[in-house]
């Protein structure tokens, strides 16, 4: 990610939309596949300024909470959050023992050119207790990319098949997979259609200022869209979402 994105990604990511719903839609998927006996312990890869950690901190106060990136910005961010202990380093080569974790977030991770995807789960599954849970989420559908991914170091954009598949490849099962925010794909295709980058100038992601009503009404589609997800798999979506198990 450009060094000015995470700049922008603390200024913005504790009351955008997209991240309040990403964030609502991992601790679903989490929190009922925690232990009940003892203190949860979390591996949130690849943490960035830490709102997740924050999240997790205020879902989960007495677990056992960490981080890992392997910038400097996105660490003294997140340090300034106080949740969670947190160390410099990359999802390819993990600085924990084996079984160290019940649960390991990886949200909008494994895209990232500079990450080595297949090493990346395996050292995933390694530091996982047996059964432990894996959360994923990734962006999806290649007719999707654009100056947002030059920003954000897109390698490549992914289809719930492809996901499924480099999961149980890397030794997990799947509880879960699915795609979200599908009612607001339509504009967000729209967007990426029209939006060209400027010549000469460095690219800039989506993450923007949005006006209060209508980060709200986006914010509110979310919500209805998390009522339906607890029904059914969607079957497109700007994003696909995964929890797996450690087989």
């Amino acid at each position: 990610m450009e060094d000015a994105e995470y700049e922008v990604l603390r200024a913005q990511e504790d009351r955008y939309w997209w991240y309040l719903g990403l964030r609502r839609l991992a601790l679903e998927g989490l929190l009922a596949r925690l232990p009940a006996d003892r203190p949860a312990r979390v591996l949130d890869l690849g943490c960035g300024t830490g709102g997740m950690l924050a999240a997790l901190l205020g879902a989960l106060p007495h677990a056992s909470l960490h981080g890992i990136d392997r910038h400097p910005l996105a660490l003294r961010h997140a340090h300034a959050r106080g949740a969670g202990t947190l160390v410099r380093g990359t999802a390819d080569a993990l600085p924990y023992p084996d079984a160290s974790f019940d649960a390991v977030l990886a949200l909008d991770l494994f895209y990232i050119r500079e990450v080595e995807e297949q090493r990346a789960l395996g050292e995933a599954r390694r530091v996982l207790a047996p059964g432990g849970v894996l959360i994923v989420n990734l962006p999806a559908f290649e007719l999707l990319r654009g100056e947002h991914d030059l920003a954000v170091h897109t390698r490549s954009r992914y289809t719930a098949r492809d996901l499924g598949q480099k999961l149980r490849g890397a030794g997990f099962e799947v509880l879960r997979l699915t795609y979200w925010n599908a009612i607001l794909f339509p504009l967000l295709l729209l967007r990426r259609r029209l939006r060209r980058p400027t010549a000469g100038a460095a690219p800039r992601s989506d993450l923007a200022p949005l006006p209060g009503a209508l980060n709200a009404l986006f914010s509110g589609t979310l919500a209805l869209e998390r009522k339906l997800l607890a029904l059914v798999n969607l079957p497109f979506g700007s994003s696909v979402f995964a929890v797996a198990r450690k087989a």
